[in-house]
């Protein structure tokens, strides 16, 4: 850093603040205390924002990652991904771990994107909720099909039946009706 001496007008590198105060005191005679004082007081406006200037930021880092999202033959365009958490959730006729039960109609970024926004919500209103898993559900592609549409209304319908509503975070959707995919009995 650069001052000017107030006494001199001559430029000052500070470099661990002693330079400055030492040219204080040799040059012009300051006692330690006063000299002290005069650098410290210039270092204050230094740091100081300029009116129109932000203050430096502080910026910290998670040590772990946060969203880790690994290659599968199954990612595509169009798919249906399920969100669900550590934690089971209650719904009518039993609890559930699924959250919600998607598509991806704007490409295959979608699933992550889902992943956080979802994942900010129920980590703010779910209790015990840690971790959030995306699960991708394929099927094979038809002519003039949207496959992954109708894939994503039969496991809603199938959720729906089993729990007697809609995943959390799919309520207030409707989906497609018309049955073309039939879940396979184990």
């Amino acid at each position: 850093m650069v001052f000017t001496c107030p006494k001199c007008n001559s430029h000052h590198t500070i470099v661990g603040r002693w330079n400055f105060r030492e040219h204080l005191r040799r040059v012009h005679g300051m006692g330690k205390a006063a000299a002290t004082n005069l650098r410290n007081k210039m270092m204050r406006q230094a740091d100081r924002p300029r009116r129109g200037q932000m203050r430096q930021l502080k910026v910290r880092s998670s040590k772990t990652a946060l969203l880790t999202l690994t290659r599968n033959h199954q990612w595509t365009d169009k798919m249906v991904y399920i969100l669900a958490a550590n934690k089971s959730h209650k719904y009518r006729n039993g609890r559930s771990r699924i959250l919600y039960i998607g598509t991806t109609k704007k490409g295959a970024n979608r699933p992550a994107a889902s992943a956080v926004y979802k994942a900010s919500e129920a980590f703010y209103q779910l209790r015990g909720v840690k971790t959030i898993d995306v699960h991708i559900v394929t099927c094979a592609p038809r002519k003039a099909m949207q496959t992954w549409r109708r894939l994503e209304s039969a496991l809603l319908d199938v959720f729906r039946n089993k729990y007697f509503e809609l995943p959390r975070y799919n309520q207030g959707q409707t989906h497609h009706e018309g049955r073309v995919v039939q879940p396979q009995r184990a």
